[in-house]
């Protein structure tokens, strides 16, 4: 995807869960009422305004990619049936040429034949017939991962925003306890009640007293209040909703002081500054020779005060600074320390002219001639 395209994914995003909020205020899956939704947002219209062929591909692409995530777990069914229209919708709106698919991977399609066969039991056969239109026009393109995998994939996290707006509440506290379950809770309570007073009866001294009293309704009480807590506190959540947006917006008090900020500013630099001269960076194998030192910020940095050492009064001595330092070759070094333990002549640390190797003693050679152009 291109850099240009990026900042559109947060809208779009933002877009497709105002869709889907409108469809699940509905309380309905036909497709009617979503098709009405649709053409009142006007939500066809997001792929106007691209001419670049390259950017039409690569916006269809990331536009049926964030709506199949909603028809996936963990939506309820209402959502994913939402998802599934989304889908039918930009896969047949888009302007892309040829038409980008609809990118699923094979372990979730096993989520989407579920589905499918939940959405035939109960009827909803809107919901079948856009799926099986789907396949047949090979909307889908069915893949081994989710994502494409490149190698040396930048490893940047994105954190999905507003993705627990539509979440299905948890409800395996209903589903675990049930009418028969609570029979069966029942029968065993009441055999084991038997148990203890035959118990009893044989060993009156024993006082063992293990039978709770009226456990089928204080479990039956305890599924019900939890479910009652919970309808509350999705309410609650649901209107503070639109107060979070204030909160994210920056303080303007009037008693914002520029020196102060300033200040605190200055002050994270300097302990954030102190940390990294405070730790010894470790020394690549090749550089092993070259042990590294530990300093502190003050004897580090461009601002190092060559006053230092000097009498005052005295005016600092300028310092030639040169952009490329220039070594001797190992040739010369290696000749050099022979010179000085004495091994060679002085004569050897002078360069030796190529052209002079053919050259007979005491004969003279002219001095080569360089014609210069003149204009």
């Amino acid at each position: 995807m291109s850099g240009r395209l990026e900042k559109f994914e947060e809208p779009l995003k933002t877009d497709l869960e105002e869709l889907l909020g409108r469809f699940q205020r509905t309380a309905s899956v036909r497709y009617e009422e979503f098709s009405t939704i649709w053409k009142d947002m006007d939500f066809g219209e997001i792929f106007h305004g691209i001419k670049n062929l390259k950017e039409k591909n690569d916006f269809s692409r990331m536009a049926l990619n964030a709506a199949t995530t909603y028809l996936l777990p963990p939506y309820p069914f209402q959502i994913r049936v939402g998802g599934v229209y989304i889908l039918y919708g930009l896969y047949h709106s888009q302007s892309a040429f040829p038409k980008q698919k609809i990118r699923l991977a094979l372990k979730d399609w096993e989520d989407v034949q579920a589905f499918t066969q939940d959405a035939m039991g109960s009827k909803h056969y809107d919901v079948v017939y856009i799926l099986h239109k789907l396949l047949g026009a090979k909307a889908f393109h069915f893949t081994a991962m989710p994502v494409p995998l490149v190698f040396l994939r930048d490893k940047k996290q994105r954190g999905e925003t507003n993705t627990e707006v539509f979440a299905k509440p948890a409800s395996r506290p209903q589903q675990l306890v049930t009418t028969e379950m609570l029979e069966e809770v029942a029968n065993i309570n009441q055999y084991y009640k038997e148990l203890k007073e035959s118990v009893v009866i044989q060993h009156p001294e024993s006082s063992l007293n293990l039978v709770r009293q009226n456990l089928v309704p204080k479990l039956f009480n305890s599924v019900r209040s939890f479910r009652t807590w919970q309808k509350i506190h999705m309410i609650n959540e649901a209107s503070k909703q639109p107060s979070r947006l204030n909160l994210e917006e920056p303080s303007t008090s009037s008693n914002f002081n520029p020196r102060q900020e300033s200040s605190k500013r200055a002050d994270l630099l300097a302990s954030i500054k102190a940390r990294s001269y405070g730790q010894v960076v470790e020394v690549a194998k090749s550089r092993r020779h070259r042990q590294a030192e530990l300093c502190s910020a003050a004897e580090a940095g461009p601002h190092e005060d060559r006053r230092v050492g000097q009498e005052p009064g005295v005016k600092p001595v300028a310092v030639a600074r040169h952009r490329y330092r220039f070594t001797n070759s190992l040739r010369y070094r290696t000749l050099r320390r022979l010179y000085e333990n004495g091994g060679i002549p002085e004569e050897f640390l002078k360069c030796t002219k190529l052209w002079k190797l053919s050259q007979a003693d005491g004969e003279d050679t002219p001095e080569r001639v360089v014609k210069r152009f003149t204009w």
